[in-house]
C-alpha cells in the first residue's frame, strides 16, 4: 500500500500547514510549494497522483499559470482549485485549464476529500466507483486506488500475488497486505488487461510473475509466498495452451 501523493501550491503558511496536517491525517503524503517556479522543479522530479492549486500566490494568478504549465507540457496529474477569489474573471480563466474542481475558501474539509475522490475518479473514467463507501476502488493498469474511511490508498498492481472472490467482494493478496474491494473478478480482469494476470479458476486471477510451482497433476499452483491456489481443469487447459514460460 502506498499513500497518495498530492502537490499543494499554497504561499500563506497558517493555510499550507493546515491543508498539509489535515490531509496527511487523512493518509495523504502531502509536499507544499510556495510559488510557481518551487512548484515546477519538484513536479518534474516526483510524480504526484493529485495537485491541490490556490489560484493567487503572491499576488498573481501562478495557480492558474502551473495549471497552463501542466497542460502544456503534457503532464498528465488531476489539479483542482481551491481560492478565496470570488471573481467570474478569474474563474473564467481557471475553467479553461479544465481543473477537476474549484472550491472556495473557506471550503468545508470534507467537501476537499470528495473532491480528490472525484478527481481520481474522473481522471480514470470510473464514475461512482469510489462513492462514499469504503472497499470501493478505481481501477488503472499500474494501481488499485481503494476507499479506506475518508481517503484513498494506493495499491501497487505488481504487488498482488492473485485476487480471489469472496461472496460479494474481490479479495487482493499482496506482498504485505490483503485489501477486500467491492468489483467483480471480470471487471477487474477486463479493466487490467494485464498479461501477467491469468484466471486460473472461476475464484482466481493469479500474478504469474509470483508463480514458484505447478502442479498439474494436482491441480495445483503454489506462489512464492506458499500460499496454494487451486487449478481447475477449464483454466488449466487454457493455461497450457498459451504455453507460458516462467521465469
Amino acid at each position: 500500500m502506498k499513500k497518495l501523493k498530492l502537490l499543494v501550491l499554497e504561499d500563506q503558511p497558517q493555510e499550507a500547514n493546515e491543508i498539509k496536517l489535515f490531509l496527511e491525517n487523512n493518509n495523504y503524503d502531502v509536499i507544499v510549494s510556495k510559488n510557481l517556479d518551487e512548484a515546477k522543479q519538484i513536479a518534474e522530479i516526483i510524480v504526484f497522483d493529485m495537485i491541490v492549486l490556490d489560484i493567487l500566490i503572491n499576488g498573481k494568478p501562478e495557480g492558474i499559470n502551473f495549471a497552463q504549465y501542466l497542460n502544456k507540457q503534457g503532464i498528465d496529474i488531476p489539479f483542482l482549485f481551491v481560492t478565496s477569489v470570488q471573481s467570474k474573471l478569474i474563474f473564467d480563466q481557471a475553467k479553461l485549464t479544465n481543473p477537476f474542481s474549484y472550491l472556495l475558501k473557506p471550503y468545508n474539509k470534507l467537501e476537499l476529500l470528495f473532491s480528490l475522490e472525484l478527481a481520481i475518479e474522473s481522471h480514470y473514467q470510473q464514475s461512482n466507483a469510489l462513492s462514499y463507501q469504503p472497499k470501493n476502488a478505481v481501477l488503472s493498469p499500474i494501481f488499485f486506488f481503494i476507499k479506506k474511511k475518508n481517503s484513498v490508498v494506493k495499491v501497487e498492481v505488481q504487488s498482488i500475488s492473485y485476487i480471489e472472490v469472496k461472496e460479494k467482494y474481490c479479495c487482493l493478496k499482496c506482498d504485505k497486505d490483503q485489501y477486500q474491494i467491492k468489483l467483480s473478478l471480470t471487471r477487474i480482469k477486463k479493466t487490467l488487461s494485464n498479461p501477467d494476470f491469468k484466471q486460473v479458476h472461476r475464484n482466481y486471477l493469479v500474478n504469474i510473475k509470483k508463480i514458484k510451482k505447478i502442479y498439474f497433476e494436482d491441480n495445483l499452483i503454489l506462489l512464492d509466498n506458499n500460499d496454494k491456489i487451486s487449478f481447475s481443469e477449464r483454466y488449466k487447459n487454457l493455461f497450457i495452451k498459451d504455453h507460458i514460460i516462467f521465469r
